[in-house]
C-alpha cells in the first residue's frame, strides 16, 4: 500500500492558489513555487513527518496558470518560470523523500472551447507536455503522472449533469490515449488518470487508456445516493480489475475508515482531500509516525 495525500495546491499569502503554483498566471502574476518557498518546504516536511511517501499535486488545473495564451486563445506553450517553480518542487519533494503524482489538468479545463481545443488538437502534447517531459519526465521525484483529474462531470456517457457534457467518451479515450503514450515513450513514471467516481472503475482500467493503475475518487453523498457506489464492503479484486487499484481522493473526515479498506481490502492506497484544507472537505487530523 502506497501512503499518500492531496496536498492538492498551495496556499499562498493565506488564500488557496489553485492553478497558480508553477509559472506565471493569467493576471501576469507570479504566485509559484518559488515565490514562498519556506512554506512549502514546511509542507512537505509535515507530510513526510506522518508517513507519507506520495503527493498529489495539481499543475495546469484549468488553464490560468503554467501556459501562455494568445489574445484569440490559442494555447503557446510553458509559462515563464514554470521550469524554475517545477524544479523547485521536485527539490523539495526530494529533500523531504517524497514522490509526486503531477496531475496535468483539471476537469474545469474543459469548460473553455479555447482550452478543448487544444486537447482536442497536438497543441497540448505538442507545446506544453513534451516540453514538460524533456525536462523533467525522468527526475526521480516524479511518482506518476495524473493526466486528468474527474473527466467524468464533462463525458456525456458519465455524467451527472448533461448540461456539462461538452466531450463523448471516444474523445476523451483519445485525449487520454494519445498523452499516457507519449508519457510512457519519455517518461518511467506510472501514468493514471483521477476518475471522479467509483462506479467507473471498470471503464478506466480499458486498455485504450494506456494507464498503469485504476484511480477512484470516493465521495459518498446521502442526498444522492444513486451517483456512485460505496466501495466499502468491496475488496479491490471485486472490481475485476486488471490494474491495481488507488482510492486517489476520499473524505478526510473518514480518513481512518478508508485506510482500514485499503488495507484489509487490497487496494494500491487511499489518499485524502487534502492536507492544506483548501475547500469545505478540511483536512485529516494526524498523529506523527
Amino acid at each position: 500500500m502506497i501512503p499518500g495525500i492531496n496536498y492538492p495546491w498551495s496556499v499562498f499569502q493565506g488564500k488557496p492558489n489553485y492553478g497558480c503554483d508553477f509559472g506565471r498566471n493569467q493576471w501576469n502574476s507570479h504566485a509559484g513555487v518559488t515565490a514562498h518557498l519556506d512554506e512549502v518546504r514546511d509542507d512537505f516536511r509535515a507530510m513526510a513527518g506522518v508517513g507519507m511517501e506520495v503527493v498529489r499535486w495539481f499543475v495546469f488545473t484549468d488553464g490560468r496558470g503554467g501556459v501562455e495564451w494568445s489574445s484569440d486563445g490559442e494555447l503557446l506553450g510553458i509559462a515563464e518560470q514554470f521550469d524554475e517553480d517545477m524544479r523547485a518542487a521536485l527539490d523539495i519533494a526530494a529533500a523531504a523523500n517524497v514522490r509526486l503524482c503531477l496531475v496535468l489538468v483539471d476537469f474545469a479545463w474543459l469548460d473553455d472551447q479555447h482550452r478543448r481545443r487544444a486537447l482536442e488538437s497536438p497543441a497540448f502534447a505538442d507545446r506544453v507536455l513534451d516540453p514538460f517531459l524533456d525536462r523533467f519526465g525522468n527526475d526521480p521525484s516524479i511518482h506518476s503522472f495524473d493526466i486528468i483529474n474527474e473527466p467524468d462531470w464533462m463525458v456525456r456517457e458519465l455524467t451527472t449533469n448533461p448540461r456539462r457534457a461538452v466531450w463523448t467518451l471516444d474523445q476523451l479515450r483519445a485525449c487520454v490515449s494519445g498523452m499516457s503514450t507519449r508519457i510512457s515513450e519519455q517518461s518511467n513514471a506510472y501514468v493514471t488518470l483521477g476518475g471522479g467516481r467509483v462506479k467507473f472503475a471498470k471503464e478506466w482500467d480499458d486498455p485504450i487508456y494506456g494507464l498503469d493503475f485504476v484511480q477512484v475518487h470516493s465521495y459518498p453523498d446521502a442526498r444522492h445516493p444513486d451517483r456512485d457506489v460505496s466501495p466499502f464492503g468491496k475488496t479491490a479484486a471485486d472490481f475485476g480489475l486488471t490494474k491495481p487499484l488507488l482510492i486517489g481522493e476520499c473524505r478526510s473526515s473518514a480518513f481512518a475508515d478508508y485506510l482500514n479498506l485499503a488495507r484489509e481490502g487490497g487496494y494500491l492506497g487511499a489518499w485524502a482531500w487534502s492536507f492544506k484544507g483548501v475547500d469545505a472537505v478540511g483536512s485529516p487530523s494526524f498523529s506523527p509516525r
